[in-house]
């Protein structure tokens, strides 16, 4: 028995994936030009969260109001939001890999040296509350971050928030059995 996937879902959850990705992509950006450093600053990682939930919700209701009849059942909103996030995930990673590859080449030494800077002004809390062998390790650690590593690591981040949002819309947009 094959499972039949409504085309319309698919057209709009893409669709929203791509607004998602883009703006996850225009949000890094901005973070990056004013010098926040994006892969290192929580409130980059709070607003694609926010970003990627909002386009979520919005796909979700779009989908239930206007293509099923006002109806929507927990496994449709589940797909909504996995070929939303999945598609911000893949997009923004292709994007991000691109960035640190070609776009800016000296990135991976400006990361390796801000990540350094970082570390060592927290040597002193890093050393009180682990070891000074503990702070060692970190700092050698950062030698072995390449760009693939880097982009996995964006990857992940963008599909773990979706994990958590797209169950959570899913259940509140439902509507009932009749």
């Amino acid at each position: 028995m094959a499972i039949k996937i409504n085309p319309r879902l698919t057209k709009l959850s893409g669709s929203y994936g791509l607004m998602s990705a883009g703006l996850t992509i225009v949000a890094f950006l901005v973070f990056y030009f004013l010098g926040q450093q994006p892969w290192r600053n929580l409130l980059s990682l709070i607003l694609d969260v926010i970003l990627i939930g909002l386009i979520t919700f919005m796909a979700t209701k779009d989908f239930r109001d206007n293509e099923n009849v006002g109806e929507l059942r927990f496994y449709l909103g589940m797909t909504i939001g996995f070929i939303i996030y999945t598609a911000t995930a893949l997009l923004f990673s292709l994007f991000y890999l691109l960035f640190i590859t070609v776009l800016v080449p000296d990135f991976m030494d400006s990361y390796y040296i801000s990540m350094v800077e970082f570390l060592e002004s927290r040597k002193e809390f890093t050393i009180a509350n682990g070891s000074e062998e503990y702070y060692n390790e970190q700092l050698e650690s950062l030698k072995d971050v390449s760009a693939s590593g880097l982009t996995l690591d964006a990857f992940g981040k963008k599909i773990i928030s979706g994990l958590f949002l797209a169950p959570v819309f899913s259940i509140v947009l439902r509507t009932r059995q009749r």
